[in-house]
């Protein structure tokens, strides 16, 4: 890796890690359009690069792969957020989580940054993802009892997979037609993430 993009991995880290000891942040998982803005702002360009490969050399040591994963599963949510390319980078998200677990990369990582390596499988529209997704939080919470709720949301989007097969609430953005089932589902409490 050159010395830039060694920077730049490490400003991804510290943008959406903060210091250690690192621990959950409010605007991971709420949506706020000034955040979504900031996100485009500073890392629009990695995150372009990162959808066309030009990342992926970063997937060779923990830290750098890691930066690389946030910028395909989670960057791109927040910074294209209501729109189909919010979901471009799941693919190579998800084959980069499982080129981190098969090299014990997850394993050099502090515990909440080990659960985003894990939820480019529970993002996938994939039942075999989405269970070796809870094995892998199982162990999370096995190990930290803290991530105990990374788990339950785990759980909760492996329901719907083993379900549909699909995301309903992504139909719309992506789409795609609702079957009279999922319209139903979509009308219940929770059903939406």
């Amino acid at each position: 890796m050159t010395d830039l993009s060694d920077a730049a991995a490490r400003d991804v880290l510290a943008f959406w890690f903060g210091d250690a000891p690192f621990a959950p942040r409010p605007q991971w998982f709420t949506k706020d359009a000034a955040f979504d803005a900031l996100i485009r702002e500073r890392f629009g360009a990695l995150i372009e690069a990162a959808l066309r490969g030009g990342l992926d050399a970063w997937q060779a040591e923990p830290g750098s792969a890691l930066a690389r994963l946030l910028l395909l599963d989670q960057f791109t949510r927040n910074a294209f957020r209501d729109t189909p390319r919010a979901f471009a980078g799941d693919a190579q998200a998800l084959a980069g989580a499982r080129d981190m677990v098969a090299r014990g990369f997850d394993q050099a990582l502090a515990p909440v940054q080990r659960g985003f390596v894990y939820l480019p499988f529970e993002h996938a529209e994939d039942l075999q993802a989405q269970e070796e997704g809870l094995r892998l939080f199982a162990a999370l919470t096995a190990a930290d009892p803290a991530q105990a709720d990374s788990e339950a949301w785990a759980r909760k989007h492996h329901v719907i997979i083993e379900r549909f097969g699909r995301f309903p609430h992504r139909n719309a953005v992506l789409g795609r037609d609702s079957t009279p089932e999922e319209i139903e589902f979509l009308k219940q409490p929770g059903s939406r993430f």
